[in-house]
């Protein structure tokens, strides 16, 4: 066997010298002693500099600005408000592109409002919440329509990034919280747990397709989700202990809270981060009890029928109003059944029976209503309920039936029961 060891030009031989080999070996490790020569230097530095350069110049997409393009309220409660984005002259982008295309199928879903009859015709909603930050632009709708059994509002949104001049995903927006959807659908099915099933309750309510609607991202690069769930009974073909209702969640930091959607008595995005626009959106003009700029457009075609419809345009907007009014103390919203989230101080308003109505002068009617309704208190065994019963008598245009007033109230007792709508009104308004 040939022991010695073959040499190539990579290799460093060591001599049988313990001296040499040493001296070899620091000279490896300590490297040349002469430093690079001062234009080499000055080449690299400035090769530093161009490709940093390279790297911070480069073009910003061109930045897109809001236009609203559709805004429109009238006296049925339809409420819509479309925008568009415009580029500068000459300017291209793919995404803003998609927006406006997602922009204009929203938008097509309002057509042609005036031709709607029946309950289609009433309470038309997208309500735009704009919020604008450093690099994000946020479109976010609240969407509702009547319904008799008011069902859930829905959000629909779209993100944009100004930085990267692209639309953002859910995908995307679920990173940044350092979630996917499944951890985030868990997240608040977890936080609500305590809330639908308090101790000592004898029935489990459960979270029913709970699915995430929309987001937008905040001005410190976090976003925040809005889902839609049903709150219900876990099987309601074993037990049917409550009726169930649609919830909107609105997930945040991590904590999770539920959206009064019923009564819209705050904001779906706060005030101080939405975009103050001109002429004003519904936010800046509805939670200040101020009108549209110009009012509402009054939907004069209408022909009110006496008795062809018991509820009539904005009735449930226009009953809690009333009861606002004088009951001012209370929390007041509208749902057919007791809520997993009743606390004290809410008055909710239920069951509803339309008994009649009458002429009340030239161009009003007095229509009566008997009315279920539900105060909370808090007891020395907790939360307490007391149910009780009132007629009331509302006053209807008789131009377009949209309600103009309250007109008198009782609490209800059983001589009212064999009392003719006409005589029940005389009543009530007489007291």
């Amino acid at each position: 066997m040939n022991e010695n060891m073959p040499r190539t030009p990579f290799s460093t031989h060591l001599s049988g010298s313990a001296r040499e080999t040493e001296i070899r070996i620091r000279n490896i490790f300590s490297g040349p002693k002469k430093r690079p020569p001062l234009p080499f230097l000055i080449l690299m530095f400035a090769i530093a500099i161009f490709c940093g350069n390279l790297v911070s110049c480069r073009q910003r997409p061109p930045e897109p600005s809001l236009v609203m393009e559709t805004q429109y309220y009238d006296s049925y409660g339809n409420y819509v408000e479309i925008p568009a984005l415009a580029l500068p002259s000459g300017q291209e982008n793919e995404a803003v592109d998609a927006i406006n295309t997602a922009l204009n199928n929203l938008r097509g879903e309002y057509a042609q409002l005036d031709s709607r009859t029946g309950t289609d015709a009433w309470e038309n909603q997208c309500l735009f919440y704009p919020s604008t930050t450093d690099r994000y632009l946020n479109l976010l709708f609240f969407r509702s329509q009547f319904t008799t059994d008011l069902n859930t509002g829905h959000v629909f949104s779209l993100v944009y990034d100004k930085k990267e001049g692209a639309l953002v995903s859910a995908e995307t927006a679920l990173a940044l919280a350092g979630l996917n959807e499944k951890g985030l659908l868990d997240q608040v099915a977890e936080q609500m747990e305590p809330e639908m099933n308090p101790d000592g309750q004898g029935y489990q309510i459960a979270l029913h397709n709970l699915t995430l609607e929309g987001f937008r991202v905040k001005a410190d690069g976090q976003p925040v989700f809005y889902l839609t769930g049903r709150m219900d009974d876990v099987d309601d073909t074993v037990l049917d202990a409550v009726s169930g209702a649609d919830q909107l969640f609105i997930w945040e930091d991590r904590a999770v809270t539920v959206y009064d959607q019923y009564s819209l008595n705050a904001p779906l995005v706060p005030a101080e981060e939405t975009d103050q626009l001109d002429p004003p959106l519904w936010n800046q003009w509805y939670f200040s009890g101020g009108e549209p700029e110009g009012g509402f457009v009054d939907k004069q075609e209408y022909v009110y029928v006496p008795g062809e419809d018991p509820y009539g345009i904005n009735f449930h907007s226009i009953l809690l109003e009333q009861y606002a009014q004088y009951q001012d103390e209370w929390n007041v919203f509208y749902a057919d059944s007791q809520q997993d989230t009743d606390k004290a101080g809410d008055l909710r308003v239920a069951a509803i029976d339309y008994l009649g109505e009458v002429p009340w002068g030239e161009n009003e009617y007095a229509a009566a209503y008997l009315i279920c309704y539900t105060f909370y208190t808090d007891g020395p065994r907790g939360l307490e309920w007391h149910a009780n019963f009132e007629d009331i008598v509302l006053s209807r245009s008789t131009q377009n039936g949209g309600f103009t007033g309250l007109l008198g109230r009782a609490d209800y007792n059983y001589r009212m029961e064999d009392m003719t709508a006409e005589e029940l009104i005389e009543q009530i308004t007489a007291g």
